[in-house]
């Protein structure tokens, strides 16, 4: 006898191939079987899903949902509430900070969250960034104590660490992930003000290089200077010798870090991302970083737009994102005896508004909305969406119906 049976609906589940009519059983919290015709008489609990695509449960590999001494809002926002299952809080805490981390996270969380640990030792004071606040050790130290936790060490090249680093606190990171056996994610692109020196082109080839199998980059399609094209618009060839070596391209949008031509730039030379992270920060209100940013189902509508199918959505946010993270055993897949993540979305058709950081809007013709999500085998609650008009893209009705209201959401 099935726990639960999802009834009807269309399975994708690009780890198996899968890609068409099928139910999915669930028993003990694990995925029993999925199967053209499961009997409904078999299950306790039956969900009729038609018109639906059932899913593994979605990954977002960047957000964020811990900001030191800070958590108003609760870590699901950025989770199962949105149809994501699991996700990796990329640089939140460092090794002092990760006790906190664990306090004001876990007990709320529903969604599985894994850490990348900052190469800082405190984030209660992001602007302590010296050689001296590096803290190799401690990183591993932590990473060895909680390895069912903690998945990778973060590190940024941008202007602020570089120019008083300059790629020191790479090989820091690369140090520390290496004696705890995890990966490095790392951050390209200049945020912060324009009138900053721009990180030179040669410098994120120099960091780039330092890179190896298992190691992720984040925000390839960021319109900012210090990222994937040299000041020339020509792509950095040492962006595609490090997917070729088998480093994950992200290309998370966070408050800046998304252009459409810069997307069309970079994949017109050759490289597309493998993932599709969102640096979602779900803890705003202080300096540039002030707005509520996109989730991942709403953030996949824009490469949807951008001519990726939904089976390849799916991909970048399932089996890769696993991979990515190196959960690959457990997530990402609807196999019999994964552990029961599913994410049951609707595709919807319509006129959505995609804007990038320039202030560039598309219009799009397809979003994707979470319809019900279930995590570890339960059927989660729904939770407050971060928008007024709910989870995917802005319909123009939507943002008119917002703005008459005098709301600037």
């Amino acid at each position: 006898m099935y726990d639960l049976l999802l009834k009807g609906g269309t399975v994708l589940d690009p780890s198996q191939g899968i890609n068409g009519p099928a139910d999915v059983a669930v028993a003990d919290g694990r995925i029993a079987l999925v199967a053209p015709s499961i009997p409904e008489t078999e299950a306790g609990r039956v969900i009729d899903v038609s018109g639906k695509v059932v899913a593994p449960g979605l990954i977002d590999v960047h957000a964020h949902v811990y900001q030191p001494k800070r958590n108003p809002v609760h870590p699901d926002a950025a989770g199962v509430w949105g149809g994501v299952t699991t996700l990796a809080d990329a640089g939140g805490p460092g090794p002092a900070n990760f006790p906190e981390f664990c306090e004001v996270v876990f007990p709320q969380a529903h969604t599985r969250v894994y850490s990348f640990l900052s190469v800082f030792h405190d984030r209660s004071n992001p602007m302590a960034q010296s050689e001296e606040d590096i803290d190799v050790q401690g990183v591993v130290r932590t990473a060895q104590a909680h390895p069912d936790v903690i998945k990778g060490v973060k590190c940024l090249v941008y202007p602020r660490t570089v120019q008083t680093l300059g790629l020191k606190h790479v090989q820091a990171a690369k140090t520390a992930a290496r004696e705890a056996g995890l990966r490095v994610m790392m951050h390209i692109g200049d945020i912060g003000p324009k009138s900053q020196v721009p990180t030179p082109p040669e410098v994120v080839a120099d960091a780039l290089g330092m890179l190896g199998e298992g190691d992720i980059v984040t925000h390839i399609f960021t319109p900012l200077t210090g990222a994937a094209l040299d000041f020339e618009g020509r792509l950095l060839p040492e962006l595609r010798e490090a997917q070729e070596r088998g480093v994950t391209l992200d290309p998370s949008y966070g408050d800046f870090n998304f252009g459409w031509d810069r997307a069309q730039e970079v994949m017109s030379q050759g490289v597309y991302p493998d993932t599709i992270g969102t640096d979602i920060d779900i803890q705003p209100g202080f300096g540039m970083r002030k707005n509520l940013m996109r989730g991942l189902l709403e953030y996949s509508a824009y490469f949807l737009h951008l001519g990726f199918s939904l089976e390849d959505v799916i991909r970048k946010t399932t089996v890769n994102a696993a991979k990515a993270l190196g959960i690959e055993d457990s997530a990402g897949s609807l196999a019999p005896g994964r552990d029961a993540d599913v994410s049951v979305l609707e595709v919807r058709d319509g006129s959505f508004q995609l804007v990038d950081a320039d202030g560039e809007t598309r219009m799009a013709s397809q979003a994707i909305l979470p319809h019900l999500t279930i995590k570890y085998g339960k059927v989660i609650q729904e939770g407050e969406a971060p928008h007024r008009w709910g989870w995917g893209p802005p319909t123009p009705a939507e943002l008119e119906a917002v703005a008459g209201d005098g709301d600037d959401d």
